[in-house]
């Protein structure tokens, strides 16, 4: 995806009112309407930016590689998987400019309704055996209909690839993440980052950087 100067404009004018503490579902909409932003666009603006401060705390949490040696990771599955999944089917991807990587798409959990979750799947066991991890952790939206089975396949998975570690539905994975006290967790969700007493891995970016050679719309370029 191309950011012509329309965008950078709007990019530019969301920033200031951002930063003015004004509420962001009503800049997105005067701004959106403004520039005449696509629905895409407007959802790059609302999960890809943020303010200055928000942009430092949320880098001095993003871990390294080299910092999950040894340790346990926990997983925000369907974040993970539907951002590289997203990927996967040709939808925006991009890095924010808190350095994170997210995805435009509404597919919401009908990526596990298709072969691409299960490619998504492979592609993260494929990375992850690379890194010397003690324990991984995936938890899932136990109100979700397909989480059953996804969890099952993953615990299947983890059997197969003699790893150590457990997939788990439960009814807001969000809560367990944002209170676990020890290892990593891996997840784009800012609500998350923001109150993680852990380190953040992106783990759906480094996942597809393992496999491919992507090149991301990365708004710590422009914004």
């Amino acid at each position: 995806m191309l950011i012509d100067d329309n965008f950078k404009n709007a990019i530019n004018d969301y920033i200031y009112l951002l930063e003015k503490k004004y509420p962001q579902k009503a800049i997105l909409k005067l701004i959106g309407d403004k520039y005449s932003l696509s629905g895409n666009e407007r959802t790059i603006l609302f999960r890809g930016i943020t303010t200055k401060n928000k942009i430092i705390s949320r880098s001095s949490k993003l871990a390294s590689e080299q910092e999950l040696s040894g340790n346990t990771i926990h997983i925000d599955c369907y974040n993970t998987l539907i951002a590289i999944g997203s990927y996967l089917n040709g939808s925006t991807v991009f890095v924010g400019n808190d350095n994170f990587l997210r995805d435009a798409s509404e597919i919401h959990g009908k990526i596990f309704r298709t072969e691409l979750y299960e490619k998504s799947l492979s592609l993260i066991f494929r990375y992850i055996k690379t890194l010397n991890i003690s324990e991984i952790l995936f938890y899932l939206d136990k109100p979700v209909s397909y989480s059953g089975k996804l969890c099952q396949d993953i615990n299947d998975m983890l059997k197969e690839e003699n790893i150590k570690g457990k997939a788990q539905t439960c009814e807001s994975p969000d809560f367990i993440l944002k209170n676990v006290d020890y290892g990593y967790c891996s997840t784009a969700d800012s609500i998350i980052i923001d109150n993680s007493k852990v380190k953040i891995f992106d783990l759906a970016r480094k996942t597809i950087e393992f496999s491919f050679n992507p090149n991301f719309l990365n708004l710590t370029k422009i914004a």
